[in-house]
């Protein structure tokens, strides 16, 4: 499996291109600027089959309108509450960036922890629900790949302060990242990618 990144001109978030050689479904780790997706898709050819959203903040979320205008038989994966917060501009927070993004499609599917989807034939992606950055916020791993979202960024503390943040929760969910990304490469919601990831103990990285 391959993993491409993308930085994005809103906060530079970070959005990861998932494909594996000889299948034409992409499948995508959050959304931002459309186009260099799009311009990656005729390069490859094929389409994006799934996108899989770590949290519903708006910097991860922005281009999604336009994703599902180009691709409409993506299927969305988020919580629960990253359900709702698609179809509130309030609760995504893009009402406070002039870019009301509003989301009710039929496409959406909840993810709940311990599920695991199938992506590519025995590739999957298993599910953990890591709480406190925003209530939306989950973590995924694909193989020996953990993709965080805002809930654990190397060196970063995590933001908590948001109106559906728990500081607790925070911490909480950053450990649990933490143990999960042993002997793991690291792909965070903003910044570098972390190859293979050694045990850590007390401060990040």
């Amino acid at each position: 499996m391959n993993i491409h990144q993308i930085v994005n001109t809103v906060f530079t978030s970070n959005t990861y291109i998932l494909s594996v050689e000889g299948k034409d479904g992409l499948v995508l780790i959050d959304i931002g600027d459309i186009t260099p997706i799009k311009q990656f898709v005729q390069e490859k050819g094929g389409t994006v089959q799934a996108l899989f959203l770590t949290h519903t903040h708006y910097d991860h979320i922005y281009g999604i309108k336009d994703l599902l205008r180009s691709y409409p038989n993506c299927m969305v994966y988020t919580s629960s509450f990253g359900k709702e917060a698609l179809g509130s501009d309030k609760l995504n927070f893009s009402r406070y960036h002039n870019d009301p993004v509003i989301w009710v499609g039929d496409n959406v599917t909840v993810l709940h922890e311990n599920d695991k989807v199938e992506i590519f034939p025995g590739i999957f992606v298993e599910v953990f629900e890591t709480p406190g950055h925003d209530k939306s916020c989950l973590t995924y791993k694909v193989e020996n790949n953990v993709f965080s979202g805002d809930s654990y960024i190397p060196g970063v503390k995590v933001i908590a302060s948001f109106p559906n943040s728990d500081r607790e929760d925070a911490r909480i969910s950053k450990e649990r990242i933490m143990e999960l990304i042993k002997d793991c490469s690291l792909y965070p919601g903003h910044g570098n990618i972390y190859e293979q990831i050694l045990p850590i103990s007390g401060k990040d990285l």
